[in-house]
């Protein structure tokens, strides 16, 4: 690594930065393997990928602007202290040049600054993402403003912004609610389409602003690549996405497979989905639903891929599996301790075949687990 943060203490993103590479990637087998001790299962992950890449891995980050105009990241634990001016080494290097736009714009805008104890003002985050292909997208995150001549203010305001920063697409989205999130419910494009595309594996992918995305590019096709192999032939059988998002799965394997369906709650991300799968001119049957409450087990498909949020399944779709058991799960996990809960009771019937971690995150704790599990 060229050099520790200077924030590293205070803002703890990159917590594992003073660790060597190689011994960062054995304390991750290590915690993944010491998860499945802690609830008695008889199973080991015995390789993990490093990413291609250990630094200006990360294609988004969302900067927090605060009640006096600090716009950086947060201090740990401290939701309400800023560190003005702090990126992040781990960002790709053009959210670094467009998060110094972004921050001098902040400061001389002339936008009021949301306070978040009070619930007033206006500017709230700013989220910038990048592809390798050299796409950005800048999504600037305000409250509601209160009357139309402020919202013409800030129309124009953001305008400019896309003017200096030269940003492939420039959003601006209003969060209608106190709650303190990163994006918003109402959308307006100020420059561009609106949406950037990253290629993966011949792929391509549109990533809209409210859409989840693999956060290293780099790593994903490392992930991509394992999760094909662990689903094995696929001719003539039927392939079941459930979590599947903007299709990122589904999508580049459905070429392989008899049949493709894709799940996923958040509607924006079904919508990109569908697009995606248009643009890669393959059939996905996705539809906009929560894996809990959809009757996926209509579709008797013969490989289901799961990749579940951090907090895992749902326990109503858990009990579903168990129920009605797939013969085979490729089963990709953000939160090994959760995997290992699950796997107390999926391995009743189910083995575990192969199992995989991939360091999508260097310097920082967490890691990717990837798992072939087949029905006994």
């Amino acid at each position: 690594m060229s050099m520790l943060c200077p924030h590293k203490e205070v803002c703890g993103s990159c917590s594992w930065s003073h660790i060597p590479y190689q011994k960062q990637l054995n304390q991750k087998l290590s915690d993944i393997n010491g998860s499945f001790a802690l609830k008695d299962l008889d199973l080991t992950c015995q390789t993990i990928l490093p990413s291609p890449v250990t630094e200006h891995y990360r294609n988004r980050m969302d900067f927090v602007i605060d009640f006096e105009g600090r716009v950086g990241m947060r201090e740990k634990g401290k939701w309400w202290k800023v560190i003005d001016g702090h990126t992040c080494f781990l960002a790709d290097a053009s959210i670094e040049r467009l998060f110094t736009h972004v921050r001098s714009w902040t400061k001389t805008a002339g936008l009021s600054f949301y306070d978040r104890k009070a619930h007033t003002g206006l500017l709230r985050y700013a989220v910038i993402r990048a592809t390798r292909s050299g796409e950005t997208l800048i999504n600037i995150v305000t409250s509601t403003p209160a009357t139309e001549e402020e919202t013409l203010f800030v129309r124009t305001a953001l305008q400019s912004l896309a003017t200096v920063t030269g940003a492939t697409t420039l959003i601006w989205s209003q969060n209608t609610t106190i709650t303190d999130v990163s994006y918003g419910d109402i959308l307006e494009t100020i420059s561009g389409p609106g949406y950037i595309q990253e290629i993966i594996r011949g792929s391509t992918f549109r990533i809209s602003p409210n859409a989840f995305f693999q956060t290293n590019s780099h790593g994903a096709e490392l992930l991509l690549d394992t999760v094909d192999e662990f689903c094995g032939d696929l001719k003539g059988k039927t392939l079941l996405d459930l979590y599947c998002g903007s299709g990122f799965f589904s999508i580049a394997l459905a070429g392989q497979a008899q049949k493709t369906i894709g799940i996923e709650m958040v509607e924006e991300a079904i919508a990109d989905a569908r697009i995606n799968a248009t643009l890669n001119q393959v059939d996905v049957a996705f539809h906009d639903a929560k894996t809990e409450d959809f009757d996926w087990k209509q579709f008797r498909a013969d490989v289901v891929i799961l990749d579940p949020p951090r907090s895992g399944m749902h326990d109503k779709a858990l009990a579903d599996i168990l129920a009605t058991p797939p013969k085979e799960i490729v089963y990709v996990s953000c939160n090994f301790k959760n995997f290992a809960r699950e796997m107390v009771q999926l391995q009743r019937i189910y083995h575990v075949d192969n199992m995989r971690a991939i360091d999508m995150f260097p310097h920082t704790p967490h890691v990717e687990l990837v798992s072939k599990l087949t029905r006994k």
